[in-house]
């Protein structure tokens, strides 16, 4: 079951203590209001790291009446990872809005981002600790057809023959795995493969500055 405090958030337990803190700031300036962009279904929030934070509100808004939780975490660059904490998070307002605190090193770049993903437990699974060669793998089902193919090991199956396609060179458009026809396309997100087919989408992380072939 998902853990609504941010379960799969990587924490920098050692790196917390040492974290240089910005300059104190007019209180109003210490909240950051961002909206998850998607679905009530799915949608992703990104939250500006960058210049760090000390202990920031950061106000996610969620679409509609939403039963969304928590679902993924990754920071862009990936070398971010570990140079920023969260705590107290929390839900309210029916479940729309997601609050959380951010503490983050002084000395993260411009255009560092941390990207929260949200999906509903019963739709969308976590399969990001399946060794696959990609990152944040990510399983939804679209209710839709049979739910035979919603699981991890597909999810993974459908990863690493994208994967092992395009570092033969082969088309990674369309391609079958256990039975089950898929329909890839390059997105604009750090998750940035979909693959999709009748019943379920698997979204992953794979080699950015791709053309599709």
């Amino acid at each position: 079951m998902l853990n609504r405090r941010s379960r799969f958030v990587p924490l920098a337990i050692a790196a917390v203590g040492a974290l240089a803190l910005p300059g104190a700031a007019h209180a109003a300036k210490n909240v950051q209001n961002v909206v998850c962009k998607g679905s009530e279904a799915r949608c992703t929030a990104a939250i500006n790291l960058a210049g760090g934070a000390s202990n920031k509100t950061i106000n996610v808004e969620l679409p509609g009446t939403s039963e969304l939780r928590l679902i993924y975490a990754h920071a862009n660059p990936s070398w971010v990872e570990g140079a920023y904490a969260i705590e107290g998070a929390r839900y309210s307002l029916g479940g729309s809005l997601y609050t959380l605190k951010l503490n983050a090193v002084e000395s993260i770049p411009k255009g560092a981002k941390l990207f929260l993903e949200f999906g509903t437990p019963e739709r969308i699974l976590n399969c990001g600790g399946i060794r696959t060669g990609v990152g944040g793998l990510i399983i939804e089902t679209t209710g839709l057809g049979s739910t035979s193919a919603f699981g991890c090991p597909q999810a993974a199956g459908v990863a690493r023959t994208w994967l092992k396609r395009f570092k033969a060179g082969q088309p990674v458009k369309k391609f079958s795995v256990r039975g089950v026809s898929y329909g890839c396309k390059i997105v604009p997100f750090k998750v940035n493969i979909n693959c999709r087919s009748t019943s379920t989408l698997v979204a992953f992380e794979a080699p950015h500055n791709l053309k599709d072939n």
